[in-house]
């Protein structure tokens, strides 16, 4: 007798594999789009930074609040905020959202950049 198509077995062992795959596989993928949420931070606190200096340009002090700054930052992923003192700021970007809410990365007046999250 002759036939065609899989054994139980084999499509076992095939379901087993596929599910070590993903085991490994979509941790990985998830950490891509966590580092891939990273860019919306840095260019965030690169876009304060400019402001930053036009602002330190015009009034030879550094402001620690958003609306001083002519910037617009959409905060899909990230909260931004800033501390300064008329020679020094700190503008702070802070995980919204998700396993790692609360993680931050932080950029000071000469562009170190320092923080809490975990793919800095």
């Amino acid at each position: 007798m002759n036939r065609k198509g899989f054994t139980l077995v084999e499509v076992l062992i095939v379901v087993i594999i596929i599910g070590i795959l993903a085991a490994i596989g979509v941790p990985q993928f998830a950490d891509s789009i966590e580092k891939a949420k990273g860019g919306e931070a840095r260019a965030g606190l690169g876009h304060v930074q400019t402001a930053e200096k036009v602002y330190y340009a015009e009034r030879e002090t550094y402001t620690s609040t958003l609306g001083n700054l002519d910037i617009t930052l959409t905060q899909r992923y990230w909260a931004f905020s800033i501390t300064a003192t008329p020679t020094t700021y700190t503008a702070t970007a802070t995980r919204s959202g998700g396993t790692r809410s609360g993680q931050t990365l932080t950029m000071d007046q000469s562009g170190t950049i320092a923080g809490n999250w975990e793919f800095l």
